[in-house]
């Protein structure tokens, strides 16, 4: 008697099926790796597609529209009503040199007037020390910043104004004039600032012109190549400086020169063009 497993009849209906799915199989599979391929190539071309990066650089120059300036009224010393005396007394005498020097109430701002108050300093001569002897201590620096000067309290008044205006010319010559006030009062001016007022319509027109320049520079690099200069693909704009007249540097950072009545504002723009054979 046999154990043997008689062997199951093969079912012929299911083969076409069984072939019809290998076969999707494998055009599912050919698909992919045509798409993939069909990537690549398109990758590359894009990748050694001919083109050029280069740097369009444009100047202008530039006259401020604006001049300001910060001074401050000072006086120190130990009477309270002399030192208020004064202060009206020399802004008066500096607001007749204003006007003579033709700036108008409008230009001229005045902040409200601050006075200090500042007390002796006290220190202590000697200290005892366990057997009785006193001992010198060694004096701090005085900060008289901090303190007065003497051993009774003094009094510190000040008064800012500011000087606004588009006569810059007027600015200047204000900020140099050598002026001496009565009464220990004490002028103190700033540094005058100078700035442009229609900064952002010369922007306008200096990228304008620094995007001619890229497009000159692309066509005399690849001059003689037969080639020629196409389609625009990227750009940005790079480093905005305004420098005093002449001066402009070459560095790749932003820079504003605040001090400078004539300026030359420097624009550059980075440009990729496409370049296409003639």
């Amino acid at each position: 008697m046999s154990n043997d497993t008689p062997a199951r009849p093969v079912n012929f209906t299911l083969l076409p099926s069984l072939a019809f799915l290998l076969f999707g199989i494998a055009l599912a599979l050919a698909f992919v790796v045509a798409s993939d391929k069909m990537g690549k190539s398109i990758g590359q071309l894009k990748n050694t597609r001919p083109e050029i990066t280069v740097k369009g650089v444009a100047t202008l120059d530039v006259r401020s529209g604006q001049g300001s300036l910060n001074a401050t009224l000072t006086w120190r010393g130990e009477n309270f009503n002399e030192g208020r005396a004064a202060m009206l007394a020399q802004r008066t005498a500096v607001q007749k040199l204003l006007k003579e020097a033709g700036f108008v109430e409008s230009e001229i701002v005045f902040s409200a007037s601050e006075n200090t108050r500042l007390e002796a300093a006290v220190f202590t001569e000697f200290a005892p020390n366990q057997d009785g002897v006193r001992t010198p201590i060694q004096r701090a620096p005085i900060d008289f910043n901090r303190f007065a000067r003497g051993k009774v309290p003094e009094f510190i008044f000040t008064q800012s104004f500011t000087i606004e205006t588009p006569n810059v010319d007027r600015v200047l010559a204000f900020s140099r004039q050598e002026i001496y006030l009565e009464q220990g009062v004490a002028l103190a001016r700033g540094t005058p600032i100078f700035r442009l007022v229609k900064l952002n319509e010369s922007k306008q027109e200096l990228l304008e012109a620094a995007a001619k320049d890229a497009q000159r520079r692309a066509a005399t690099m690849i001059a003689g190549s037969g080639s020629r200069v196409g389609s625009l693909l990227d750009a940005s704009q790079g480093v905005i400086q305004i420098c005093a007249k002449d001066r402009v540097g070459e560095s790749d950072a932003n820079s504003i020169d605040f001090y400078s009545i004539e300026k030359t504002i420097r624009v550059v723009v980075t440009m990729r063009f496409e370049i296409v054979k003639e």
